[in-house]
């Protein structure tokens, strides 16, 4: 444990570990004896105290009592629960297991052992995937000067192995709604379990967001694990978890298949329906696509998911181009339209439709010069 000290040299205040006999001045590198430049530092704060205020019990005892109390309250309590918390977890009793870390945390809020143990305990447990996202930055306010700092990663191995076996039985237990920051800080965080943890993420973005798809179809099949609470509608705000599976999922294939699971499966009710939220989502998920460092086949992929919903691409065979130009003229805003640019400007359908759109706000014209440049890009692709 460090303890405050004072060179005897330069007389500045350093901190040396109680556990070795000497050590090293930070200031002037002086090599110190622990015990002397503890009792130079204790007999310089009892020389700093005036007469008046003179107490009677010796200023060093009261300092290390204060030290054993501050260390050693609770100790035994927190052991003792860790133990009954750590039997439970052998018999996959996580809820018992949850319940006796917790305990353990009301004796010693700090101990870094029954943090680590409530986080798992806390994952596999289920019932509570919004406070995921908490226990884990707990842990990891705590790794600092930890001797067994990985203790949280070891932690977090074991969770992911065991819900990648809830997984293998084609069991849904978590809400990206709710697990969002949890992955997302995860990710971040421990760069060894990145690839494991988008893994998990995709298939619960996949069998929340998009019904009928394979993972979906394994779930709705076979014995449920889900629990927990759950939105009444799947999630639209889908860019953010996509790009977290984009950068850390280690399948390229999956990434982009999950991609058009996620925004082209039932787009048409989504255009039909005006829904803003999922069309902005998926601008959003285009422009972070090709702000930010990804691979071109990434990209590629998601401009081709992007064009396939936003411009009905492959889809609607029986429609006409002018059928399909009249519908969605009725769907975009002109700022939308300004946002697809970026992207489709190399499609002459999206172009004709940029001009339909054009038209219809207030004081546009044939005449005028956004018209004109967005027609001789028509007729340069015509």
């Amino acid at each position: 444990m460090l303890d405050y000290c004072m060179c005897p040299k330069c007389e500045r205040m350093i901190m040396l570990d109680s556990e070795f006999d000497t050590g090293f001045c930070l200031y002037c590198g002086t090599h110190i004896s622990y015990e002397e430049s503890r009792e130079f530092f204790l007999e310089g704060l009892k020389s700093a105290i005036p007469d008046d205020l003179a107490i009677e019990a010796d200023l060093s005892e009261l300092i290390d009592e204060d030290d054993c109390c501050e260390d050693n309250y609770g100790m035994d309590e927190c052991r003792e629960q860790c133990a009954k918390a750590q039997e439970f977890m052998g018999k996959w009793d996580f809820a018992a297991a949850f319940q006796h870390f917790t305990a353990a945390l009301e004796w010693r809020p700090k101990d870094f052992e029954s943090c680590c143990g409530r986080l798992t305990a806390g994952i596999l447990k289920l019932n509570d995937v919004e406070n995921w996202e908490q226990r884990l930055s707990d842990c990891i306010s705590l790794i600092r000067g930890q001797n067994d700092w990985n203790m949280t990663q070891k932690s977090l191995e074991y969770s992911l192995n065991i819900l990648k076996r809830f997984l293998s039985k084609g069991g849904r237990f978590v809400s990206p709604v709710y697990t969002y920051g949890f992955f997302r800080t995860l990710c971040e965080s421990f760069p060894e379990l990145r690839t494991e943890a988008a893994v998990i993420f995709a298939h619960c973005v996949n069998v929340d967001n998009a019904p009928f798809t394979d993972a979906a179809r394994l779930d709705h099949e076979t014995t449920r694990f889900a629990v927990g609470s759950y939105p009444q509608e799947p999630d639209k705000n889908l860019s953010r978890s996509m790009l977290l599976i984009m950068k850390y999922h280690p399948d390229s294939r999956a990434r982009h298949s999950l991609c058009r699971a996620l925004y082209v499966y039932d787009r048409a009710v989504w255009l039909r329906s005006r829904d803003e939220a999922r069309i902005n989502d998926a601008l959003t998920f285009l422009e972070k696509m090709f702000d930010e460092s990804f691979g071109s086949e990434d990209r590629k992929a998601a401009l081709d998911a992007g064009y396939d919903f936003l411009m009905m691409g492959g889809i609607e065979p029986a429609s006409t181009q002018r059928e399909k130009l009249m519908f969605l003229s009725g769907v975009y805003s002109y700022q939308q339209t300004k946002r697809m640019e970026r992207f489709f400007s190399g499609s002459a359908f999206f172009n004709r439709l940029y001009l339909e759109i054009y038209l219809k706000q207030k004081g546009a014209s044939p005449l005028s010069a956004e018209y004109k440049r967005i027609e001789a890009k028509l007729r340069s692709l015509t």
